[in-house]
Parts: structure tokens; C-alpha cells; sequence
């Protein structure tokens, strides 16, 4: 390990493969409600989601607020029938952190980056599933540190949520910090304005930076090119 050096990775869409994990726990959970399970639904579903998780990052709701109205949204639109949304939610999050599917290779980047770094997790997500998934998974056991923005009240790209992660790492200096992670928005814009350096996954097929967004340090398609990058 050398120094103090750090690796911050984001979790949904970094390391786990939240967008399979999300399809099989949507599609759980509208079947236990008796809700056919659509493309059109499921398409509805995750806009609505990623609509409300970009008003958590500007702070225009909370998470208990997320949890009911992505459902009531997306259920008004197809079904008639009356369902119990704090429950249906309560299902969702079951399912949710049940699925732990990684993106391929992050398990073995992970271990090889923490034979030179210290590794801690930063994400936005709800803390009943985020901490169930990391115990399922071969990640269970990979970062010092996990900071989760249901727990400290506040998402990235806020400097909330830096600050409380680097309360746990001890305060290292900040240009010995990078950060990893597959949002824009989120990641690269509160690493960046945070003082860090920054790493963007963004795979083949990830829509084209808009003129207004945050400018990586540098941007990998696969995670394997991570740790060349960061030696």
C-alpha cells in the first residue's frame, strides 16, 4: 500500500451491474403486486426513477419521498387496480438488495487496486439495500471505508458527502484521492468540485458528454484500464 493514496468507487453502475440488478427486482415485485410486466412498464419505471434520484441529488425531495411517488408514478399509467405502495416499495428494496450482479471484472480491480490504494465506497442509494448487497457479494469485504447518502443525508455531487467519507479516511490530502465513477453529474461534479482527481466508466454505448458537464481526469470503457491509469 503506499501512503495514504485512496480510490473512491461509486457502487450502481461502477462496480455493480445495477441496470440487471434493477430489471430483475422491478420485474419481482410487479409480479407480486399482479401487475403484467411490460417493456412499456419497465421502460416507464426507470425513467421515472432516474428522474427522482436526479431531484434527490438537487435536493428537491428525500429518500422516504422516492421510495412511494417512483411507484405511484409508474403504476397510475398501468393499472387501476389499488396497491399498497409503502408496501409494494417495502418489496422492491427486498428484491433489490437481493440482486448483487457485478459488471464484469469489477471484483478482480478492485483486489488488485488495493494492493497500492486504500479503497472506500461512496454511494447514493438506500442503505437497507446497498449494505445487503455489499455482504452478498465478493465486494463484502473490499473498502476500508462505505459512506452511503441515505445514511449521512446528504447525495453527491453535494460536499456533504465527501466530507463525511473523508472524516472516516482520516483527512488525506485530496490530490491523493480519485474518484471512480459512471455519472456526471453526480460523481464527476462532486469529486470535481471537491478538489479531486477524477476517473469516468463510461462504456461503449454511454451517451456523449453535453456541453455543460463536468470534464473527467480521464474516462475508461472497461474497468481493467483502471489500474494502469491510476500506477
Amino acid at each position: 500500500m503506499t501512503g495514504d493514496r485512496w480510490v473512491l468507487f461509486d457502487l450502481d453502475g461502477t462496480l455493480f451491474d445495477y441496470a440487471a440488478a434493477e430489471t430483475t427486482a422491478v420485474s419481482a415485485t410487479l409480479a407480486d403486486a399482479g401487475v403484467s410486466v411490460t417493456d412499456a412498464v419497465l421502460d416507464d419505471y426507470r425513467r421515472i426513477n432516474a428522474s427522482h434520484w436526479a431531484m434527490l441529488e438537487r435536493r428537491e425531495t428525500t429518500p422516504a419521498r422516492l421510495r412511494l411517488e417512483r411507484w405511484a408514478e409508474t403504476l397510475a399509467a398501468h393499472t387501476d387496480d389499488e396497491i399498497d405502495l409503502a408496501a409494494l416499495s417495502e418489496r422492491y428494496l427486498v428484491h433489490l438488495a437481493a440482486a448483487a450482479p457485478l459488471i464484469p471484472g469489477a471484483a478482480a480491480v478492485v483486489e488488485q487496486l488495493s494492493a497500492r490504494f486504500r479503497i472506500a465506497f461512496v454511494t447514493n442509494g438506500l442503505a437497507d439495500v446497498q449494505r445487503p448487497r455489499l455482504r452478498a457479494s465478493a465486494l463484502a469485504d473490499a473498502a476500508e471505508v462505505l459512506i452511503i447518502s441515505d445514511e449521512v443525508g446528504a447525495a453527491k455531487p453535494d460536499a456533504a458527502i465527501f466530507r463525511a467519507a473523508f472524516e472516516q479516511m482520516g483527512g488525506p490530502r485530496r490530490d491523493a484521492v480519485t474518484m471512480v465513477g459512471d455519472s456526471l453529474s453526480a460523481d464527476i461534479a462532486g469529486a470535481e468540485a471537491f478538489g479531486l482527481a477524477t476517473v469516468w466508466f463510461a462504456p461503449d454505448g454511454t451517451p456523449a458528454p453535453g456541453s455543460h458537464d463536468p470534464v473527467p481526469t480521464h474516462r475508461i470503457a472497461q474497468l481493467h484500464e483502471l489500474p494502469p491509469l491510476l500506477a
